[in-house]
């Protein structure tokens, strides 16, 4: 039998493939039998935004922040308390300047500005009951499955995302992590209480939503490979209309070293089946790419070309073919300008799968390190719908007999990282949209099909 892990090297490999590494380094503090971390993270950034699609609210400058800090009480017996309070905004939101910043007045009642919330809350144990290898977390955490293709933190927000519930997991040394996750998207609940009361009348509510998730993830390394592989399952069943979705993915990340270059080749696909009543769900997933990174070259480059596909349905009626994401961080695959995943095209809903046209995506990644401490980042999208949308005119041109398109635009993201010390890392970006008219006008009410460009600056300092 292999050699039970210690607990800290257990938390370790926990981390690194299900939950995101810690965004913080920390002090320690000795309290006793109780050793306590405290870290934390600011983050600034500016965003300006020039003719922006469909509105006429670009060409403003816009401040939103995030402030965190992490709390971690290593305790006795492998046991592990984390504290992970943040608060997010927007400059000048509250009034602050004008009114000091103290109170607001919210229909007439006084309200604190600035409102602190637990980002993250958990229990942590480590080698439960002498079972060796086994970690429980229990309480409000980061989940990050895999690459995040269906679910993810969403490290680009502010407020980023964390789900109330259990996880239990099970390491198997090099071979990978066996993990099963219960969570709590939202629940309307009555009194709070010393008991929890169900509020009447939410059996139907769509806000009362559980998500099961199995999954296998491990490292090619015990073959002789590099790469990562996955395995998982997630159930999700929303109350509303006793709809059931399972989800069923797959991915393989295989990467080989070569005298030139480490070449890297990806591999995922999924498939989903559930009903609501008399519709069921049949929605599908796939991605393939390949590149190759070339470390022993001036300025590191690296290349990446791929091809996404996201099913979508046409029909107002029947089933719904429409692939649904479930909780990802698209924000890391479908463009960084957000407008892709945040629109109609690409229905992202937390709550239920929807019928939507779907999308293709082919992209070309570029990076390069040109000094010690600047790193650059070229990203290209065309997109694809997966099925033909309904172009919407408004007004019907002479001759419209109900014109169908699949076209959506292009899409050009460049972002430059500069290591200012080793703790605070400046980013500047450039997101470049071109949309296709008959998408312009169909999901954003234009007959212009002028590009959108988001410019922003961001200061990321953690300790």
């Amino acid at each position: 039998m292999r050699k039970a892990l210690k607990a800290v090297t257990l938390m370790g490999l926990a981390a690194a493939l299900v939950a995101p590494a810690a965004t913080v380094k920390a002090a320690d503090m000795e309290m006793g039998s109780t050793k306590v971390t405290i870290g934390g993270q600011l983050r600034e950034r500016l965003h300006w935004y020039a003719n922006r699609i469909g509105d006429e609210n670009g060409d403003r400058v816009l401040g939103s922040y995030r402030a965190r800090l992490k709390i971690k009480a290593e305790l006795s017996d492998g046991v592990t308390a984390v504290f992970t309070p943040q608060a997010v905004g927007y400059w000048g939101e509250g009034s602050q300047g004008v009114l000091l910043g103290e109170r607001t007045q919210v229909n007439g009642a006084s309200g604190e500005t600035n409102t602190v919330n637990m980002h993250e809350a958990y229990i942590l144990l480590a080698n439960p009951f002498g079972i060796n290898n086994v970690i429980v977390k229990l309480g409000r955490q980061e989940i990050n499955l895999g690459n995040q293709r269906l679910v993810g933190s969403v490290g680009w927000s502010q407020a980023g995302r964390s789900l109330d519930g259990i996880l239990v997991g099970y390491v198997a040394g090099d071979y990978g992590l066996a993990g099963f996750f219960y969570g709590k998207l939202n629940d309307n609940v009555g009194r709070f209480d010393a008991w929890v009361m169900p509020q009447a009348g939410n059996e139907g509510d769509s806000s009362d939503i559980d998500l099961y998730v199995a999954t296998w993830q491990g490292k090619f390394k015990p073959f002789g490979i590099g790469g990562t592989y996955e395995i998982t399952d997630i159930y999700v069943n929303p109350r509303a209309g006793s709809t059931n979705i399972n989800t069923l993915y797959g991915r393989v990340t295989p990467s080989f070293d070569t005298d030139f270059a480490k070449i890297k080749l990806n591999l995922e696909a999924a498939t989903q089946n559930g009903d609501a009543g008399d519709v069921d769900f049949s929605g599908y997933f796939f991605s393939v790419g390949a590149g190759a990174d070339f470390d022993q070259v001036t300025w590191e480059p690296s290349v990446f070309v791929g091809y996404d596909y996201y099913s979508g349905d046409s029909d107002d009626s029947g089933d719904i073919d429409s692939f649904w994401s479930v909780l990802p961080t698209a924000h890391k695959w479908l463009g960084h300008a957000d407008i892709i995943w945040l629109d109609n095209l690409y229905k992202f809903n937390s709550a239920i799968a929807t019928r939507s046209p779907g999308v293709e995506d082919l992209y070309l990644k570029l990076h390069v390190k040109p000094l010690e401490k600047v790193a650059l980042g070229l990203d290209f999208h065309y997109f694809q719908a997966a099925e033909d949308y309904a172009v919407n005119y408004g007004v019907k041109p002479k001759g419209y007999t109900g014109q169908t398109s699949d076209d959506v635009g292009w899409e050009t993201d460049l972002e430059i990282k500069y290591k200012y010390s080793k703790n605070l890392c400046l980013t500047l970006g450039w997101d470049h949209f071109d949309p296709d008219k008959d998408f312009a006008r169909t999901y954003f009410i234009t007959n212009s099909d002028d590009p959108e460009d988001h410019i922003w600056a961001q200061a990321d300092l953690k300790f």
